[in-house]
């Protein structure tokens, strides 16, 4: 049975994921273009370590980045081409992540979850069968 929040669970899912793509690719692109030889963390970023256990979801951070934010700081002219911490996390959760759950979650959004989830029961409840 197809609840509500079953489908709130899937549309959180689905914006997490995609917002999480977004700030990992960013600072990919960050790290090759003006870090070179640091090409063991820019496929640590491309690989988007991301994980989603029930409703917790868990985004692998790391503290390295944070630190290349801060080194950074004065420099201004360096740092307008840095989006590595705080510009691309806040900016992306705060900007698109947060509006998208608050109010984008409508009863239209709703009847196409509910039909997408209809429609995989369905596909598995046939391929079960066989």
């Amino acid at each position: 049975m197809i609840t509500e929040e079953i489908i709130n669970q899937t549309y959180i899912n689905r914006i997490i994921s995609r917002d999480s793509a977004i700030i990992y690719k960013t600072q990919e692109q960050v790290v090759r273009a003006n870090f070179h030889g640091t090409d063991r963390l820019a496929r640590y970023l491309s690989s988007m370590p991301f994980d989603v256990d029930g409703t917790t979801h868990y985004f692998s951070i790391l503290p390295y980045l944070r630190f290349l934010d801060i080194r950074y700081r004065q420099n201004m002219e360096v740092r307008r081409s840095l989006a590595l911490y705080n510009r691309v996390i806040w900016g992306v959760l705060y900007n698109e992540t947060l509006p998208d759950i608050r109010y984008g979650l409508t009863k239209d959004i709703r009847k196409e979850i509910r039909k997408d989830l209809e429609r995989a029961i369905e596909l598995e409840e046939y391929d079960k069968s066989w």
